[in-house]
């Protein structure tokens, strides 16, 4: 009959793809005895940790179990496709492969001094000012090192061009190996797709490789602190697991692995490093379980703080829900009995599922269609109520701290509401860590935004919660005791947030205007930039936050000749200019420079590199704009072409 096309047929239903598991149990329900399974877990469709400790694993089988065990049928959170995320209705088609990927950054301003005074060279825009970041573009001011590889797969190395004279810079040589790059003094470390290498560059015009290793593991960040290379790689452990390799040959035990003794949806191993990037010698590191999907990595100069998602499966969900006040309003107690014995049993959960679902059938079709079409009415109508009560208990994020201090160690282990949108998304400012989540929409439950404040023990000791009812998190920037956080669907509503008391952070003031920002730059003091979308248009947003009950946009601009720009998916393609009062924006088909003097964004040059440009960086008072195959420069006293370069 077509009135089964419920909720329950259809979530369960989805349980049961592919699956030829569910035979030869029922006999096992005879015994309705409550006793077979306790109830001690139905007051919650997420598992509660017993405390918030880590663990590692007993031997090399049980890590390989852990891994192994059926993850299906997963309340998977709801969100767009970015960066570690999956789709959803709210999903924004972009004309790139990767969107939606920055939301932060220090301004990554003067090596030097303003005009007039020293010489000054711009740095990669990071995150936090004290650790470097991985990027295709970087300079000490006197050579440039470019691997523009995202764009130009052809390119199988890295250019270096000489700028000792910025007016006329001169191409000097190349490095046989293209990536990310990090400048550590005379060593240039190039983090390629399947090997890292360093490289000697005291005399630029002759590089000389000091040391390569092989990767058996993905890079998903790293940095630059102290003289020291920090590199986070994931690897995703196969059918023979033990040991991890990740870098070169070094050998990390599976029983050294790090794991929350909460359930998680793991299905990668994150390995910290601490390396030398003189010599690539591993001085010391730390392996923890996560999940590939909706996490985030997040450093500070105290710490590296990796996260994992927990997510409630339908099974678990639709048990708790069975066996809570809500279900016993529209099921009888013997479907109930029946669930706590399923409950008990040692086998998987998909067979569970099928097996509850079979429980339901026996129960629905002992009704006639009249009392089956309102059983299945309630029940919906319940499992809407329940959801609605415990949706913060649906997916979490666990959040591990590895103290870089000393020898790498996980010290550390907190769990919040909800899923983060990338690294931005967390910040730590005076023993505090804050992030900003969302909490994903689910079965028929809108989606809400949330942000929470994590003592040093990685507690929740204050919270904001309900931003963007129906929305998700598109942008954040935690700036000290402020904060500010942009969420979308059809508006975008621009909060501010005053963080300056950790147990006690409130809204401040909401801003709703067209469009969304997926990037937020304080450009100045009151002066806040954002860099979005509108109409599947680049969209610069500047906010005026000088009164922060109502803050108001006081200029804005659509580029309306580009479909996308790369700010919107790294911060490491924006850059400003302090002492020129400017920042530089790349888009599909020209690069811009605009000024901000005022509030007011004034479009002071507009280049064509012979397609999209990718980075910009100055030296002096000479402005770099880069291309696929090109380098343009302008004299920034009079935003005149002072020269090309071919790359």
């Amino acid at each position: 009959m077509r009135d089964r096309t419920t909720l329950i047929a259809v979530a369960l239903a989805a349980l049961l793809v592919g699956s030829a598991i569910g035979v030869g149990l029922t006999g096992v329900f005879d015994d309705t005895s409550a006793d077979a399974a306790g109830d001690d877990r139905s007051g919650s469709p997420l598992e509660e940790p017993s405390a918030a400790t880590l663990s590692t694993f007993e031997s090399d089988e049980a890590f390989a179990d852990y891994f192994d065990d059926d993850r299906s049928g997963l309340v998977r959170p709801v969100g767009p496709t970015v960066a570690r995320a999956g789709g959803d209705d709210v999903a924004v088609e972009e004309d790139m492969d990767a969107a939606n990927g920055a939301d932060e950054a220090d301004s990554g301003g003067d090596a030097g001094g303003g005009t007039g005074g020293e010489p000054r060279h711009s740095e990669t825009n990071v995150q936090e000012a004290a650790l470097d970041e991985p990027d295709v573009l970087k300079t000490d001011g006197e050579s440039v090192y470019y691997s523009d590889v995202r764009y130009t797969p052809r390119w199988d190395e890295t250019s270096i061009v000489d700028v000792s004279d910025p007016a006329d810079p001169e191409s000097i040589g190349s490095i046989p190996l293209s990536g990310t790059l990090l400048l550590a003094n005379d060593t240039l470390v190039v983090l390629g797709h399947d090997q890292v290498a360093g490289y000697d560059v005291s005399d630029p015009a002759d590089p000389e490789e000091q040391w390569r290793k092989d990767l058996e593991a993905r890079i998903d960040t790293a940095r630059l602190y102290d003289g020291d290379l920090y590199l986070v790689l994931v690897d995703r452990p196969g059918s023979d697991p033990c040991p991890i390799e990740p870098f070169g040959d070094r050998a990390i035990e599976c029983t050294d692995v790090v794991r929350p003794d909460a359930p998680a949806d793991a299905d990668v191993v994150y390995t910290a490093m601490r390396v030398d990037p003189e010599t690539g010698d591993v001085d010391s590191e730390e392996s923890v379980i996560g999940s590939q999907s909706h996490s985030a990595t997040y450093v500070s100069e105290e710490a590296i703080y990796l996260s994992y998602t927990r997510s409630t499966s339908e099974y678990d969900l639709l048990r708790s829900y069975l066996l809570s006040e809500n279900g016993s309003e529209v099921v009888d107690e013997t479907v109930r009995d029946r669930v706590r014995t399923l409950d008990g049993l040692d086998i998987s959960e998909r067979a569970k599922s099928v097996e509850l679902r079979e429980i339901l059938d026996g129960w629905y079709s002992g009704m006639d269609d009249t009392d089956r079409r309102e059983s299945q009415r309630a029940f919906d109508e319940g499992l809407a109520a329940y959801v609605a009560d415990n949706q913060r208990d649906l997916t979490r994020t666990g959040i591990v701290r590895i103290d870089i201090d000393g020898d790498l160690t996980a010290d550390g282990n907190g769990e919040v509401p909800g899923y983060p949108l990338n690294q931005f998304s967390l910040d730590e400012h005076d023993d505090h860590v804050r992030i900003a989540t969302t909490i994903p929409r689910s079965h028929g439950v809108d989606s809400e935004n949330d942000v929470y404040v994590l003592d040093s023990d990685l507690e929740t000791v204050g919270s904001v919660t309900g931003l963007g009812v129906d929305e998700r998190v598109y942008s954040v920037r935690f700036e000290g005791d402020e904060g500010y956080v942009v969420t979308f669907r059809e508006i975008d509503p621009f909060y501010t947030l005053d963080l300056s008391d950790p147990t006690d952070p409130i809204v401040e003031g909401e801003l709703k205007l067209p469009g969304f920002s997926e990037y937020l730059h304080p450009l100045e003091e009151d002066l806040v930039l954002g860099v979005g979308q509108e109409d599947r248009q680049p969209k610069l947003s500047l906010f005026d936050v000088s009164d922060r009950d109502d803050p108001i946009e006081r200029d804005s601009v659509i580029l309306d000749d580009e479909r996308y720009s790369d700010v919107s998916r790294t911060h490491t393609a924006f850059l400003q200019d302090e002492a020129h009062g400017v920042f530089f924006v790349p888009g599909s088909e020209h690069s811009y420079v605009f000024g901000y003097e005022g509030g007011d964004l004034d479009e002071v040059a507009r280049v064509d590199v012979g397609g999209h440009g990718t980075r910009a960086m100055y030296v002096d008072d000479y402005l770099y704009i880069f291309g696929g195959d090109e380098a343009v420069v302008l004299d920034q006293t009079t935003w005149e072409e002072e020269t090309r370069i071919d790359l």
